[in-house]
């Protein structure tokens, strides 16, 4: 859609207070959308290559395994959805080549006429290569034994005696064939691994990196034979860097995944990617996008796999992420186009996963920026798209189309398990015996491996020096794929290692703290002990349920500063729909200081918060936190100035009220990092309403900001508390079904902050 100047301006009085800010501030933060129109002749040109379909011969013909990735056709639609419907491309513009057609041949033809061809000076070009990534060793390269990056096309083979030339894509030669491109604002995303780790399973993931290193001749040009010699002055270089801005799922030689979600499997990094750039803001850049998406990353995964970044614009191209600023406000999705008589269908990629996954019919969006924005109740969800339906009548599909979707009412089921994978390692007396003894935990669910998406995995480890199963495993030699397939088994002399009792790990298998003992035990002793901290992540799952920063309407502002040992602004969270606000100036200065960094603190470090109401009502206000350990504590303010028992309740522990700012701890002297503790992941929490169902499991006496922190006996309760908490404070003529929570975001803000401990 493109917009004059005048009809822009138009509608952006109108949207104000859905964006959630003043007039004069949207205007400032979407300036760079003035300029981008004013360009408006500023070509985009986008080439997305997605190969799932992979024949035997393109990995190894002794692999034992299903070699067929799931995501990457995705992934490509991912791309897709976000450039069309939030970055004004053409999808005239947006080419894919996905499954066979993604042959070595036709990415570079493409590559060569539809980007190199077309695009001109100051046009806007994105490449994106979603499948299978290798390693391979160049024989006619100066140095051997370094290992070349190459993308793994659909009809890829390993070199042999008799054809001696690498069958995979090297990047050298995508980097040689945009070298000719026009315009300096080229945008590469590489969704492909290069870890040579001899397995394509990763607990719950898959893993997107051929599993042997092949070493052959450079591929060469259509018209040579492969029995003539490569001509000298046709060589490749095989160090040119790449151009332009380049974002990486993880540098060479890192673990790449891609996972299962609710009806559907991404590559985990397009996914953090995509889902980053639909709550981006226009002046937001590459590393600011590429920090957000590793954060999602190591909350979905853990933390062995991590993003790499590399920029070599000029600078008169500017940070921004892709080189455009978006067309559309941060949003949850878009409204997609339909033909009369047709459902109305809706596109929600910027949709948080896991509210997505458990996004229940009935739930409410909002289509639309201006005073004509139209109701929708979803009806039905397939993956990322559904059908929704209007709530004000008939309308016309052809007014809808591609305008922006908001949550307006998040509508979960009340029963929510915690979804255990059981690793395919185990044996099979192994795994009847844990499904057994987690059926006896309530809410809690145990699956196969690899079967759906999982929030967990409970397996064992080789005992070795390695706390993480990536240490664990050969990263050196050239190891020939397992027909287990999975990573975990045979060490590299054929002998099974000694392994180690019982723990849980991340669905990627990085081991998860204090989960592991180095004794034997039996399975059912292992599943009694670990169940207080089974019991601990499904309470964390269900709070991060409420997390809605991007959907709220609650003016609300939290900040976390470090204390010591150096007074600094780490992070800054705050509502982004909350309409017609001006945030405080401390807010807005630690907007400009904080770091755009993954938040590192040091273990003798102390931290605390501010927190801002810049809404019409008083906020009442829970701040709960869980570690590493599995360990939740939580404070929260009391509803009234006199408590239960008849005592005089400290002002500092009643509701904020507007326009009120308050600091955690009130001493100012800021906490300590907890324990033994690795990360931290914290919650505030503010409704307009009491949180009366958490009072009560806090009992009597429940920490508050006059008292300070206290550690929850039972954080599952406390979670299912909050989410009865937040449904109760819906009007009475919609209250929820019993058996679910409808949660309205005009009346509560839950903001979150996730830090390591070095």
């Amino acid at each position: 859609m493109t917009l004059k100047r005048r009809a822009f301006l138009q509608r952006a009085s109108l949207a104000l207070g859905a964006l959630g800010v003043g007039g004069s501030a949207w205007l400032t933060t979407y300036s760079r959308y003035q300029v981008a129109l004013a360009r408006h002749a500023r070509r985009r040109l986008a080439l997305l290559i997605g190969i799932n379909a992979y024949p035997d011969r393109a990995l190894h013909p002794g692999v034992a395994q299903d070699i067929a990735l799931k995501g990457c056709v995705t992934d490509v639609e991912l791309q897709r959805q976000l450039l069309v419907h939030r970055f004004g491309f053409q999808p005239a513009d947006v080419v894919t080549v996905t499954n066979q057609e993604a042959t070595r041949a036709s990415i570079l033809t493409a590559i060569d006429e539809h980007l190199v061809q077309q695009a001109q000076a100051d046009d806007v070009v994105l490449l994106h290569f979603s499948g299978y990534g290798s390693q391979v060793r160049v024989i006619e390269a100066e140095d051997v034994g370094t290992l070349q990056a190459a993308w793994v096309t659909v009809d890829s083979r390993l070199p042999s005696e008799t054809n001696p030339a690498l069958g995979d894509l090297l990047e050298a030669e995508v980097v040689a064939h945009l070298g000719p491109l026009a315009t300096a604002n080229l945008t590469t995303v590489i969704d492909a691994g290069s870890q040579d780790v001899g397995y394509l399973r990763w607990g719950n993931s898959r893993v997107r990196s051929r599993p042997t290193v092949p070493t052959g001749l450079v591929p060469l040009p259509p018209e040579i034979s492969p029995l003539e010699t490569f001509p000298p002055e046709t060589s490749l270089p095989l160090n040119a860097p790449w151009p332009g801005l380049v974002l990486r799922a993880a540098e060479m030689g890192r673990l790449v995944l891609e996972s299962q979600w609710d009806g559907f499997s991404a590559g985990v990094f397009t996914y953090a990617l995509t889902q980053s750039l639909w709550e981006t803001e226009p002046d937001s850049t590459a590393k600011v996008l590429i920090q957000r998406a590793g954060s999602r990353l190591q909350r979905w995964v853990g933390a062995d796999q991590q993003p790499g970044l590399s920029d070599r614009r000029p600078a008169r191209s500017g940070p921004m992420a892709y080189g455009l600023s978006p067309q559309l406000p941060p949003a949850a999705g878009v409204l997609l186009p339909s033909s009369e008589g047709r459902p109305l269908t809706a596109w929600l990629g910027g949709m948080p996963p896991q509210v997505l996954r458990y996004l229940q019919p009935g739930s409410c969006l909002v289509a639309g920026i201006d005073e004509g924005a139209s109701l929708l109740r979803l009806e039905t969800r397939t993956g990322l798209k559904a059908s929704v339906k209007s709530l004000e009548g008939e309308v016309t599909p052809a007014t809808l189309p591609n305008q922006p979707l908001f949550e307006q009412v998040r509508r979960l089921p009340q029963t929510i398990d915690l979804v255990v994978a059981l690793d395919s390692q185990l044996k099979r007396v192994e795994r009847v015996d844990a499904t057994s003894a987690l059926a006896g935990i309530p809410l809690v669910t145990a699956v196969t491996a690899g079967e759906k998406v999982a929030d967990c995995l409970f397996g064992r480890l080789p005992i070795g020096p390695a706390p993480t199963l990536t240490a664990a495993l050969p990263s050196a030699g050239e190891a020939q794929p397992k027909a287990g397939g999975d990573a975990r088994g045979d060490s590299q002399g054929g002998e099974r290692l000694a392994e180690s009792s019982y723990g849980l790990f991340a669905p990627n298998r990085t081991l998860l703290p204090g989960t592991m003992l180095a004794k034997e035990e039996a399975v059912k002793t292992a599943v009694n002990r670990l169940t207080p901290y089974l019991q601990t992540l499904l309470a964390l799952k269900l709070v991060r349920l409420t997390e809605n920063h991007a959907a709220s309407r609650v003016g609300a502002a939290a900040l976390l500063e470090a204390v010591q040992p150096k007074p600094l602004p780490l992070l800054v969270q705050l509502t982004e729909r909350s309409p017609n606000v001006t945030w405080p100036l401390a807010i807005r200065q630690a907007q400009r200081l904080a770091t755009d960094d993954p938040i590192m603190l040091p273990r003798d470090g102390r931290i605390g918060y501010r927190l801002a109401n810049v809404s019409t009502h008083p906020l009442h206000l829970l701040w709960i936190s869980f570690d590493s350990r599995g360990e939740c504590t939580a404070l929260m303010t009391l509803p009234s100035a006199i408590a239960a028992d008849g005592a005089e309740v400290p002002p500092v522990a009643t509701p904020l009220e507007p326009g009120q700012l308050i600091t955690l701890p009130a001493d100012g002297a800021g906490w300590a990092m907890p324990g033994a503790a690795t990360w931290v992941e914290a919650y505030v929490v503010l409704s307009t309403q009491p949180l009366d169902q958490c009072l009560a499991v806090l009992g009597d006496d429940p920490p508050s900001l006059a008292t300070g922190f206290r550690p929850v006996p039972q954080p599952l309760q406390l979670a299912q508390a909050l989410l009865q908490d937040l449904s109760n404070s819906s009007d009475e003529e919609s209250k929820p079904a019993p058996d679910y929570y409808a949660l309205h975001h005009d009346r509560w803000a839950t903001l979150s902050f996730r830090y390591a401990i070095a």
